[in-house]
């Protein structure tokens, strides 16, 4: 690892800062987003048995595992390399299971632990692809039979993506819908689909309808009538272990 990544890693909450509203999940997850996180995964979190763990890989600071703590049916486990954004998440989350470790060796250690991953902004950051693969195969091993796994990404197809690529010195690459639905099948995960970025208040859906609109034109304009249906600022999809 260079010694700039390792030191934008370890100083991570101080870039994060500056683009959020606030570093506390309390806050960064309010009423609009919890409502958001509910019509995106609810679904997958809500029919799990009593007990199920869900583990939040690359937490930051703890924004999902507030949220899943909203479901009594599962136990949130929170793991991240940065030191900075994992004592924070321990200080505003003291109940729940929070590591500071490399994601890939925490994987490897507790193999078929988990009923479902999230890997939220995280792949983006991975030095190669190679890399991306190695971590999807642990995350296989991880994750129990018919387990899940959802990852968000920034989107290239929308039309800021340069900008979230470029956004911060640790990320390496965008992808599209489909270049990520490509990514989790070479992984030999199942039934792969995207999650549509969903809105928790009328303001949010007439945006995102015509962020979709716009971007429809701008593709036909430019001849790209292709099969990329997601232009979201990010992408999110799902994944399942045979």
């Amino acid at each position: 690892m260079s010694q700039l990544r390792e030191l934008a890693i370890e100083q991570y909450a101080e870039h994060y800062a500056r683009l959020n509203v606030s570093l506390d999940p309390h806050i960064l997850a309010g009423i609009k987003e919890l409502k958001r996180m509910d019509l995106q995964y609810g679904s997958l979190i809500a029919i799990l048995p009593q007990g199920s763990k869900i583990l939040d890989l690359g937490c930051g600071t703890g924004y999902l595992l507030y949220w899943l703590s909203k479901y009594g049916n599962v136990i949130p486990v929170g793991v991240d390399s940065s030191i900075s954004q994992v004592k924070l998440a321990q200080n505003y989350l003291p109940d729940t299971d929070i590591t500071c470790e490399d994601g890939l060796q925490f994987l490897r250690t507790n193999s078929n632990s988990f009923s479902g991953i999230f890997c939220m902004d995280v792949l983006e950051h991975l030095p190669t692809l190679d890399a991306c693969l190695e971590l999807l195969e642990a995350i296989q091993q991880a994750l129990l039979p018919g387990g899940f796994f959802v990852c968000r990404v920034p989107n290239a197809a929308n039309l800021t993506g340069g900008y979230s690529r470029y956004i911060d010195l640790t990320h390496e690459r965008a992808f599209t819908s489909l270049s990520l639905l490509q990514l989790l099948e070479i992984a030999e995960l199942q039934n792969c689909q995207t999650i549509p970025i969903r809105a928790g208040h009328l303001s949010g859906r007439i945006r995102l309808a015509l962020e979709g609109f716009l971007h429809k034109i701008v593709f036909r304009i430019c001849g790209q009538n292709s099969a990329e249906k997601t232009f979201t600022y990010n992408i999110c999809a799902v994944g399942f272990k045979k």
